[in-house]
């Protein structure tokens, strides 16, 4: 018996629209995604047990109010044995407009078999009084230190509301090495020094202190005099690189200015400071701009280079005899930022994203599935081969980082700890 020529009708519009407009199938929906590479966790703490708040994995909850309350996320590597996780328990959103949030981080430290080795509550200033805020934030400090960046909004005496940074460093058993005032310009990418500025200055000279070892004392002043053009930079303990860019206002015409100009063609140049004063620059093709990921132990940088009107990008290490090298990177259409990495960058750990595929009316209609936020996946490379070692889905609410000798990572996802050995 044959079916119902309406119904025909309609199974034909159905595949003729599904061929149009591309999506109906999970095949064709993320052709560029490909199958997640990577071992399995060799260790799975629960974190539930030690206090991590019940809905902190929400996609809801511990995210609506971060851009009011700051909050904590995060998973360090303190060395090749001990690993830092830390949340905030305190709630992250005020349970009444008049009520402010009092901040309370907890972080436990781990060793790769996932026993407990140390604990600690820290409370902080969480509430933003109503100016916005930023995640808290927390990364390995030099001589296998825990560097917990603090950030918050005061109100002195006569009500008026003042920014103030610091610093807070422990060692891996969570007791007080150093609590540092000022802003954190940043950390090297080899020992992981502290860079703070001295003051701040829009233009003209500018001093910064470095320090390093076990009481993150002072081991240098470094002043430097910006030129006009100058964009990215990066610190290493001996050498300065900085981004130097010209943009192309008028045909054939570039200026040397710090306002960055929608859709102009850069023309950029890395530039090395050296603390013996024999500094060295590497130019770039015309219209390529690059970020820079840092300086390392034998002066060499490491940056990503984008291309302009492109969404082509590649990671470079460029080399101070001239020679520079590409290294492994991810594929289009993915852009990725380097969040992790192992001794002298021999692995390290990638945060890449895809851009959100939204459904058009016809897939709504079909009810398809498609990717209304993007996607996001945890990527980690060997210098030595092209092909990741790990390439997976992250939940954009996980955190992810690679222990300092490249021979596991560690996740902190889904309420637990993960702990993942990599192939040597």
């Amino acid at each position: 018996m044959s079916a119902h020529p309406k119904l025909e009708t309609l199974a034909s519009l159905v595949i003729l629209c599904c061929s149009f407009f591309v999506g109906c199938s999970r095949k064709n929906q993320h052709p560029e995604r490909g199958v997640d590479i990577g071992p399995q966790p060799s260790v799975q703490v629960p974190l539930k047990p030690h206090g991590l708040p019940v809905d902190f994995f929400k996609s809801t909850g511990y995210t609506e109010c971060a851009s009011q309350i700051i909050g904590y996320r995060f998973v360090v590597w303190l060395n090749n044995q001990d690993i830092a996780v830390g949340f905030n328990t305190s709630p992250p959103c005020r349970k009444s407009p008049d009520r402010k949030v009092d901040g309370m981080l907890r972080v436990l430290v781990f060793d790769l078999q996932g026993n407990l080795k140390a604990s600690r509550d820290f409370p902080y200033l969480a509430d933003g009084n109503g100016e916005l805020v930023a995640d808290g934030e927390a990364m390995p400090g030099p001589d296998q230190t825990l560097l917990i960046r603090r950030e918050s909004v005061n109100v002195d005496e006569n009500g008026r509301q003042e920014s103030r940074s610091g610093v807070h460093l422990v060692d891996k058993y969570l007791k007080d090495v150093a609590h540092l005032d000022g802003f954190l310009e940043q950390t090297t990418l080899v020992n992981h020094a502290i860079v703070f500025q001295e003051g701040y200055a829009l233009s003209g000279p500018r001093t910064y202190s470095i320090l390093d070892g076990p009481a993150a004392t002072v081991i240098t002043h470094r002043q430097v005099d910006w030129p006009t053009g100058a964009m990215d930079r990066k610190f290493g303990e001996h050498d300065i690189a900085f981004m130097y860019c010209g943009q192309e206002l008028a045909p054939g015409s570039y200026v040397y200015t710090n306002v960055v100009h929608v859709g102009a063609r850069f023309r950029c140049a890395l530039n090395v400071l050296s603390a013996s004063d024999k500094g060295w620059t590497a130019n770039l093709v015309d219209g390529e701009t690059a970020a820079l990921v840092g300086v390392l132990a034998d002066g060499s940088v490491v940056g990503k280079v984008h291309t302009y009107k492109s969404n082509a990008e590649r990671l470079m290490r460029w080399k101070s005899d001239g020679h520079s090298e590409t290294l492994p990177w991810v594929p289009p259409p993915m852009d990725g930022t380097v969040e992790t990495e192992a001794n002298n960058f021999s692995r390290y750990g990638v945060l890449a994203a895809i851009a959100a595929q939204p459904c058009n009316s016809i897939q709504r209609i079909m009810g398809a599935k498609c990717d209304e936020d993007g996607e996001t996946r945890w990527l980690v490379f060997d210098r030595k081969s092209q092909s990741p070692l790990i390439d997976r889905t992250l939940p954009k609410n996980g955190r992810a980082a690679l222990s300092q000798d490249g021979n596991y990572y560690a996740s902190f996802e889904g309420n637990e700890l993960r702990i993942f050995p990599l192939a040597h």
